[in-house]
């Protein structure tokens, strides 16, 4: 991100192709690069929050020739006014927002635009339809080496900052007869899917208790005994080999062996060869929304 951005992350970050981004900078004047002493382009953040505000506006019907010829004002009032009369392609241009301030590492922008959504649409519409496909997003750029290791901690950080605030406001728990033990495994260090679990469990009534992320099954096994959870949930964000898995259920079956066991993140041959009561898989958010 120091040296800017290529225009193939352009197009992986838009979806919009490179030869379509060469041709609009040809015939309408769309972006004027930095080059580099080899001639290679390189697009700078404000090039990126332009490119995804065009391919919204391109989106919903206005022709590339139209676009080019708006000023950055105008395509910004082009930007408000598809907030305000399309749900999609207000979500789209939130997501965008979030990860151009992510880019930028601007505090400012993150907590506005965050805000301004669960404000008007709730903290868990807000995880469900931004955040996650705004980490999706993020790690696309991981993937590509395009984003530094200090703006993966800034997004997550102001993530689990938020889910924390909000897990801290819910009421103590209502149903005394359940207790739910979260955490990751040995080296999982991904936490946001299993906070936003927290959340989930937490407003259902359940009491939680949160491990975090990286913990020894042995130890697991210890909590659940001195707690009596009746629920343990384990969320795999790694790949491991089948014979890893097994291996692992085996140690958290005797661990825990009274409690129901969760276990999300499976690979989807591991989930039709884990046939055991102890064990319910969750493939998806409303597998354990149905539980709780």
């Amino acid at each position: 991100m120091n040296n800017g951005l290529s225009i193939k992350d352009l197009e992986n970050l838009s979806g919009i192709k490179a030869h379509t981004i060469r041709m609009w900078e040809k015939r309408h004047n769309i972006f004027d690069p930095d080059r580099t002493e080899t001639n290679i382009r390189l697009y700078s953040t404000d090039d990126l929050t332009k490119l995804l505000n065009i391919s919204s506006v391109l989106d919903h019907g206005m022709k590339i020739s139209k676009v080019s010829m708006l000023s950055r004002e105008e395509l910004n009032k082009e930007i408000e006014l598809l907030q305000q009369e399309n749900i999609e392609a207000s979500k789209k241009i939130i997501v965008n927002k979030l990860i151009v301030a992510t880019l930028k590492c601007n505090v400012v922008d993150f907590e506005k635009t965050y805000k301004t959504y669960v404000a008007e649409n709730g903290l868990e519409d807000a995880m469900e339809k931004i955040i996650y496909p705004m980490l999706i997003q993020i790690g696309l750029m991981w993937t590509v080496s395009k984003l530094n290791p200090s703006q993966e901690h800034f997004a997550s950080q102001m993530i689990r900052q938020k889910l924390f605030t909000a897990i801290d406001l819910l009421p103590d728990a209502s149903k005394k007869n359940s207790r739910f033990l979260l955490y990751l495994p040995d080296n999982e260090s991904h936490e946001i899917g299993l906070l936003y679990a927290y959340y989930l469990v937490k407003k259902a009534g359940h009491e939680c208790i949160y491990l975090g992320p990286s913990v020894p099954v042995e130890d697991v096994g210890a909590c659940c005994t001195n707690s009596n959870a009746t629920h343990v949930l384990c969320a795999f964000t790694i790949q491991r080999s089948e014979s890893v898995f097994k291996a692992y259920f085996d140690k958290m079956k005797e661990a825990c062996p009274s409690a129901q066991l969760l276990v999300h993140g499976l690979p989807s041959a591991m989930t039709s060869q884990l046939n055991d009561s102890n064990f319910k898989i969750l493939t998806d958010l409303q597998d354990l929304k149905n539980i709780i």
